[in-house]
Formats: structure tokens, C-alpha cells, sequence
């Protein structure tokens, strides 16, 4: 009776313990199901914030922001005439939807002076002999640098 019941015990033993191991194997398989099957957090950038942050403050700091913004946008206004375009320029618009890096030489090794927004207007200075980057400044800016080409498209005016 004796060895019935050890091995009663032992069998019964390992049945938990299996039991256990898948139960906890398919709580963790169920945890990471969930946790990688849903949409990551929306990031929220700095333009955004600018934006909501009055509706988060307080009434005084909601009152002052609409001064500053008339301030921002009756400054802005002269500077958005567009410059005369250099013989042989024309401008173009980005299609790329992640925007382009603006580099300092035609080369993917060249350094990178910042980025271009897709949509952004540009002004086509040049091409290089192989036509595969192109020259451009910044509309309504000063700064100037090479993209890939291809990856803008002619603004007829």
C-alpha cells in the first residue's frame, strides 16, 4: 500500500508540475500576444505642443496667446514674398513622404546640414553632371544644399 501511495504522490506531483509550466507558459504567450498586437503611443512633436499647451494651462496663460501668435504671423508675412529665382533655377516641391536630407556635397557620405519636410517648396539651383543629385536652396531662406533627385517634382507658375 505503501508503494501505491509514493507512487500516487509522485505521479500526481509531476501532473502539477506540468500543469504549472504550461499554465505559466500560456499566460506569458498570452501577455506578449497582447502587449505586441497593439498600436504603439502617437508621438506627439513639438508643433503640437505649441498648440495644445494654452488649452492645458490655465484661463491667464490662454488669454496671452492669441497676442503672441497675432505678433508671430504679422511678422512672418513679409518674409513669405518668395525671392527672385537665379537664372536657370526653378522651384519644385518635395514628394518624398519622409522628407529629404539636405547634404553639404552630392555624395550619401557628405555631412548633413538638416532636412527637408515633404511638401516643402525648394528653389533647383543645379544638377550634377549625372543627374542624380541636385542643388537647392530652402524657399525663402539663404541655406542651400544637395538631395538625391528624383525625389522632387517641377511647381509650374
Amino acid at each position: 500500500m505503501k508503494k501505491l501511495s509514493g507512487f500516487l504522490q509522485f505521479t500526481i506531483g509531476l501532473l502539477l508540475a506540468i500543469a504549472f509550466l504550461l499554465g505559466g507558459g500560456i499566460a506569458a504567450a498570452l501577455y506578449l500576444a497582447a502587449k505586441h498586437s497593439t498600436q504603439p503611443e502617437r508621438p506627439v512633436f513639438d508643433e503640437e505642443r505649441v498648440a495644445t499647451q494654452p488649452a492645458a494651462g490655465n484661463a491667464k496663460s490662454a488669454s496671452t496667446q492669441p497676442k503672441a501668435a497675432t505678433v508671430a504671423a504679422s511678422t512672418s508675412t513679409p518674409a513669405n514674398t518668395p525671392k527672385p529665382l537665379e537664372p536657370g533655377a526653378y522651384r519644385a516641391r518635395v514628394i518624398w513622404p519622409q522628407g529629404l536630407l539636405l547634404r553639404d556635397s552630392p555624395s550619401f557620405n557628405a555631412n548633413s546640414l538638416g532636412g527637408i519636410p515633404f511638401n516643402a517648396q525648394v528653389v533647383v539651383l543645379e544638377e550634377s553632371s549625372d543627374k542624380e543629385w541636385q542643388q537647392v536652396r530652402l524657399e525663402n531662406s539663404d541655406q542651400k544644399g544637395w538631395i538625391k533627385g528624383g525625389n522632387i517634382e517641377r511647381i509650374n507658375e
